[in-house]
């Protein structure tokens, strides 16, 4: 058996046309529209000329110091293989992609549900914190509803009575009723329109998007949400909400449309892309949803990284 790696993206564009029940973010068109304040890497593990693993990362510089952390609109990146590897395989693929990781100051990432099984392979300079997204196996199912909770199920009736479903929504419009949302928190929107623009041009043009908007008779919008999607899972990627409409109920009933959206395309599963908020997760739990973990992996080699850290979480 010879290992061997490659840091070539073409290398790891081959890996991921080849390789079934890769999160989308970690496309390469995908990060490609959304790295664009650093520069996206990927270091590709081959066994025997086969490609079997990979380490995408996201690297930028900031006085002197190189290290690895997440793009927006990016939920999870680390460490991706092929399906089927066992224990002892995911061990060595781990140990090999470790050795092959560039030098850096630090390291901050959300590896994928799926990563799990490799994250205690890590070396012990890898600090790993447990996380939680929501997902619906739509698979498993013939009608996903079955699952839904009967005050939540009572809510989307009555919610589905004063609004209309809208497909057509443009997306300057969808960017001010998510900072509505953010606004009414007390917090900017984490994202220019530029960078959504950039964003989800390059998923329409894959044709795995759809953005909802729930609007009433008057015309006025509730609610909003962005659907994408790979072969095997959409995610519930981003939302929003107008907070003087918010009581009728606008938003688990986006919600209801966008599983119906993805169940209807035959999509595997329904991923709600966390949260660690209680009050969050009880609604995901309502509609149906299990708990999934997935690892925030952290490194650092360097005192000037984690103050530099401290400072943006203490500033943001």
């Amino acid at each position: 058996m010879v290992w061997a790696v490659s840091h070539e993206r073409s290398t790891y564009a081959s890996f991921c046309q080849n390789t079934s029940g890769l999160p989308l973010c970690c496309q390469p068109w995908y990060l490609d529209s959304v790295c664009t304040d650093g520069e996206w890497h990927a270091v590709t593990l081959l066994r025997d000329d086969q490609a079997v693993a990979a380490w995408p990362y996201f690297l930028k510089q900031r006085f002197g110091l190189r290290y690895v952390t997440m793009p927006h609109f990016t939920k999870y990146m680390g460490i991706v293989y092929r399906p089927g590897l066992s224990s002892d395989e995911l061990a060595e693929v781990c140990s090999q992609l470790c050795q092959a990781m560039p030098a850096l100051a630090g390291l901050d990432q959300q590896f994928s549900p799926e990563a799990e099984a490799v994250v205690s392979s890590l070396p012990k300079k890898y600090r790993s914190l447990s996380h939680y997204t929501h997902q619906i196996q739509l698979s498993k199912v013939a009608n996903w509803e079955e699952g839904l909770n009967r005050n939540m199920r009572r809510n989307i009736r009555k919610a589905a009575k004063q609004l209309e479903l809208r497909l057509d929504y443009d997306l300057e419009q969808f960017h001010a009723i998510s900072a509505l949302s953010f606004e009414r928190q007390g917090l900017n929107l984490p994202y220019s329109f530029a960078a959504l623009k950039r964003h989800d041009e390059a998923l329409e043009k894959q044709g795995r998007r759809q953005i909802f908007a729930a609007v009433d008779a008057e015309g006025q919008t509730h609610s909003v949400s962005y659907l994408m999607w790979s072969d095997e899972v959409a995610y519930y990627h981003l939302s929003g909400d107008d907070p003087a409409l918010r009581r009728s109920g606008s938003g688990i009933w986006l919600i209801a449309q966008a599983i119906d959206f993805a169940q209807e395309r035959g999509i595997r599963t329904f991923d709600f892309e966390g949260s660690m908020i209680p009050a969050i997760a009880a609604i995901r739990e309502q509609f149906g949803a299990q708990r999934h973990a997935y690892s925030r992996v952290q490194m650092s080699n360097s005192i000037l990284y984690r103050a530099l850290k401290w400072w943006r979480q203490r500033k943001g």
